[in-house]
């Protein structure tokens, strides 16, 4: 998931990724000291190799030394020198008496090696990667006067074998560490599941979802945050009960406003009809005309308290953040099953979520009188369509029937009209109005698209 520049990664991508340089930087220190080890351990034994051999020569080239006999020191050097690879120089008072690398320097004067570092009791000489070893040569109970026996060794061989066993215990270090790693991540993995689990409760807390079931977590801490997160889930619940009730109270007060509102106008007129009939201005037909006003006028007053009788009975208790198109589809499916195949109804939903606080079983009744009237007086066609108008969401139902006179709207809104069925009174768009006002919208009617009607409620609401 990419947020602006930045990519998130999962918690065990990033604690794979941040153990990851420490496998090689590991495996690269765990073959570096091995390899010194090995190194320091092979000098050690070389030289040590070296200091004995010369031990061993010394009584040997010492009576060499006292009878001179040059022959047999070059012999026996020569032969050394094969065996040990190396450089063996007899020296005395200064000068070559024998040497491995030929008669030519015999009788020269010796030149020591400048020494670099002395380590071990010998002579390491860089960068010709060397390790001189020095003994003097002695015979028991004396030594021979300022003879000296050197032999040189390379010190490429051991080099190679500490290069050699660098890398064999570097490969086995990462082959240690890729199979630690795998462990490792079956390990993250199973210590992430607590983790997971949290996330789910807080999803939960989201969605405040109270059928999820709450299982504990075995670790403490995270079992804590569990705790709080539920009790928080749980109080969010009490919380959004009660504003709910409270919103549903208030709507409902802004109904009865309403209702008083829309009778206060013919209660009205019908206060000042009376005064016309008794007023002796008027002859006997208009008086017979204002008396028949006051009875259809009396008529409707008590057509719509009758409808305001019946609509106390709708009055919603809670309303609940849900989705809007839940409602609609049920609405629609219902009428799909009683319809005839002559017509048909077109629903456009949009595909994201549309939330708004309602009583699902209120608000479909009310699209339900509203559906069944535009099937009913329809030809073929009825549309419902939803759709975001600014910070409000538009439910239209319209048919291609032959609609209604729009200066009846108010007479049927209020409930003071009269069904063309029978003669009786017609509640089923005084109800609608009522519900749609109780939840805080309102009802609007126009001529469709198709030439019918139009019924729009239009709520408050969000599309997700």
């Amino acid at each position: 998931m990419k947020q602006g520049n930045q990519t998130s990664i999962s918690f065990f991508r990033h604690v794979n990724d941040s153990i990851n340089p420490y496998r090689w930087l590991m495996s690269l220190v765990v073959a570096t000291v091995v390899a010194m080890l090995f190194s320091l351990i092979a000098l050690n034994s070389q030289m040590e190799s070296d200091r004995e051999l010369l031990a061993g020569l010394s009584p040997y080239l010492a009576t060499l030394v006292e009878s001179f006999d040059r022959p047999e020191m070059l012999r026996v050097i020569n032969s050394v020198s094969e065996v040990k690879k190396s450089e063996v120089i007899l020296v005395q008072e200064g000068r070559v008496l024998a040497t491995s690398r030929g008669i030519s320097e015999l009788d020269l004067p010796y030149e020591k090696p400048i020494s670099t570092y002395k380590f071990f009791n010998s002579d390491f000489l860089f960068p010709s990667a060397q390790v001189v070893s020095t003994q003097a040569i002695t015979l028991p109970g004396h030594a021979i006067h300022n003879a000296d026996l050197h032999i040189i060794s390379p010190l490429l061989p051991a080099i190679k074998n500490t290069m050699h066993i660098f890398l064999l215990t570097f490969v086995a270090s990462m082959v240690i560490a890729l199979f630690s790693a795998r462990q490792m991540r079956k390990a993250i993995k199973k210590t992430l599941r607590p983790l997971e689990q949290l996330h789910g409760e807080i999803r939960g807390l989201i969605s405040l979802n109270m059928e999820q079931e709450s299982k504990p977590i075995r670790i403490r801490e995270l079992e804590e945050i569990r705790k709080t997160v539920f009790e928080t889930k749980i109080d969010l619940e009490n919380a959004n009960d009660r504003l709910a009730e409270i919103k549903a109270k208030k709507l409902n007060a802004e109904s009865y406003k309403r209702l008083i509102h829309d009778l206060h106008n013919p209660v009205a007129a019908l206060r000042q009809m009376t005064k016309f009939i008794n007023d002796p201005n008027l002859n006997e037909e208009e008086k017979n005309e204002v008396s028949n006003t006051v009875s259809r006028t009396a008529e409707q007053i008590l057509n719509q308290v009758t409808a305001a009788r019946k609509n106390l009975d709708d009055e919603p208790l809670i309303l609940r953040e849900l989705d809007l198109r839940d409602c609609i589809s049920e609405c629609v499916h219902q009428n799909n099953l009683v319809m005839t195949k002559s017509k048909k109804i077109l629903c456009d939903l949009p595909n994201g979520k549309v939330m708004a606080a309602h009583d699902p079983a209120l608000l479909k009744r009310a699209l339900t009188n509203l559906i069944e009237n535009a099937v009913e007086y329809s030809i073929s066609l009825v549309k419902i369509s939803v759709t975001k108008l600014g910070e409000y969401i538009s439910i239209q139902v319209s048919d291609d029937g032959p609609g209604m006179k729009e200066e009846n709207i108010t007479l049927f809104f209020q409930g003071r009209g009269n069904s063309n069925k029978a003669k009786r009174q017609a509640y089923g768009l005084s109800s609608t109005n009522h519900i749609v006002r109780t939840h805080g919208g309102k009802l609007i009617y126009r001529t469709s698209e198709f030439g019918g009607a139009n019924f729009e409620i239009r709520l408050g609401a969000i599309i997700l």
